[in-house]
């Protein structure tokens, strides 16, 4: 080959690869959509059979700074003892012995929000306990944007479940809810704050509500910079959960924000996005992260 084709072969080569990753990244920045698994579309209305969640209320209640100056709630999962990390692990056992196709519709759904919570806050909790600082840095600095949310992590009725499958399978087609968004927390600070409460059946509503006015009435969800409202990625991941499209999507907005933010956002109609995925540790600070879209 001459020197010439070579050159174009090797330009050519990196084109191919520089399409190839931009196409993997824009997979990769995807948000899955709604995507009801059959299987677990069933519930027994008239159910009386009620779950206990003690031991999770435990690690929440242990663990979950709640009146952190910054807003945002914290987990302290340095501080999560060995015998503690064996109550959640046996307490997520005991959520995939269950039937949940056999609860009420409240039941379930406090259900399948704590077991995304509980394994999520499980898995990292595992990568502490590791003691590799590779991996606590990794994860403390951003390394939930790629972590196999889409792998097995439990299994119940014999069927192997994903993170995503809970979320965007089960929880999010069936209640068809977009508090749930505010309650299922990534554990990053840009996400759902980790409520201090455990959802019982009995309390969603309440809850739903408490989650949905907190993440609201923090500038993570919705700002002003210029003469642009910034708004968290989360709604424009999930979009159609919230809004028809983005001019009624800033309805939504202002109908949810106090006063002071729905006055500085009015008039305004140019969206940017922004999403950070640092852990939400006690000490981590937020700042603007690189997910920024007009």
């Amino acid at each position: 080959m001459s020197y010439i084709g070579h050159e174009r072969f090797s330009l050519m080569t990196r084109l191919v690869t520089f399409i190839l990753f931009l196409c993997f990244a824009s997979m990769a920045s995807a948000a899955p959509k709604a995507e009801l698994i059959e299987f677990w579309d069933d519930r027994e209305p008239t159910s009386i059979m009620q779950i206990n969640h003690d031991a999770w209320q435990e690690i929440l209640t242990t663990y979950v700074n709640d009146q952190h100056p910054s807003g945002i709630n914290r987990f302290d999962y340095l501080s999560v003892t060995s015998a503690d990390a064996r109550k959640l692990k046996e307490y997520l056992a005991s959520l995939q012995s269950m039937e949940p196709r056999q609860l009420n519709d409240q039941e379930a759904k406090a259900y399948w929000i704590n077991m995304f919570n509980a394994v999520l806050i499980d898995r990292i909790i595992d990568t502490y306990q590791s003691g590799s600082r590779r991996g606590i840095r990794r994860l403390e600095r951003g390394g939930l944007r790629s972590t196999g949310w889409g792998r097995p992590v439990v299994e119940v009725a014999m069927q192997e479940i994903s993170l995503n499958d809970i979320e965007h399978g089960i929880i999010r087609p069936i209640w068809n809810d977009p508090r749930i968004h505010f309650a299922i927390s990534a554990s990053t600070l840009s996400g759902a704050n980790i409520q201090k409460t455990a959802f019982n059946g009995e309390n969603n509503e309440e809850l739903l509500d408490k989650a949905q006015a907190e993440f609201f009435a923090h500038p993570k969800s919705v700002s002003v910079r210029g003469n642009r409202v910034v708004l968290n990625s989360v709604f424009d991941w999930y979009l159609t959960d919230f809004a028809e499209n983005k001019r009624s999507l800033l309805d939504y907005i202002r109908e949810n924000v106090g006063e002071e933010t729905r006055q500085a956002i009015q008039g305004l109609s140019r969206i940017s996005y922004e999403y950070n995925w640092d852990l939400n540790t006690p000490d981590a600070v937020l700042d603007d992260d690189e997910d920024d879209d007009d």
